[in-house]
């Protein structure tokens, strides 16, 4: 299985169909929190759900129009993230996450996020980082405040969630504005 050891706590491993179970459960003790921020956790309601979406995640890999890991923190699955997005002719990636609601607080986004933009710029050459979160979802635009990313507006009425529709605050990283951060 491919592992991308990022620290000594912290690691990306390729989504494996030998998951689902592991994946179904982290869901369903966190589909609460979750739920709060994202659409498709009521959806996840048996183990083969998960083992669609895994084979789904592995099938957009293989076009070479997404990567999907699981985060490994402490020799512990906690949640998952990658590249929803590749989009080749624009030079972009989209980055998507989440994580189980005890691990909150650790820093393991932030470092995750890191790994990920440096790994589109450094390796895939994309000029674009993209990630979107739910206006009220302050913990997911702190994420991207610290990464350096810049705000470029809100799409009022984005998405539907269990309770109500929100709306999606964009922010972006471009790969000048990246070497300029890193180089200082």
């Amino acid at each position: 299985m491919f592992s991308w050891q990022l620290d000594d706590e912290l690691a990306l491993l390729f989504l494996q169909p030998d998951m689902a179970s592991e994946l179904f459960a982290l869901c369903r003790e966190n589909r609460d929190y979750l739920t709060q921020w994202l659409p498709w956790p009521s959806y996840i309601q048996q183990p083969a759900d998960s083992a669609t979406f895994i084979r789904h995640a592995i099938e957009k890999f293989a076009r070479g129009e997404g990567l999907t890991t699981a985060i490994e923190y402490q020799g512990e699955v906690v949640g998952v993230i990658g590249y929803n997005q590749i989009d080749q002719d624009l030079g972009k990636v989209t980055i998507g996450y989440w994580l189980a609601e005890r691990w909150q607080g650790h820093g393991i986004i932030t470092r995750a996020c890191q790994a990920l933009i440096h790994h589109a710029f450094e390796e895939m050459g994309m000029e674009k980082v993209e990630i979107s979160a739910a206006t009220d979802n302050e913990p997911s635009r702190a994420v991207c405040e610290r990464l350096g990313m810049q705000q470029e507006g809100i799409t009022r009425r984005a998405e539907r969630l269990a309770d109500r529709i929100v709306d999606h605050v964009h922010y972006s990283l471009l790969r000048d504005e990246w070497l300029r951060q890193r180089d200082h």
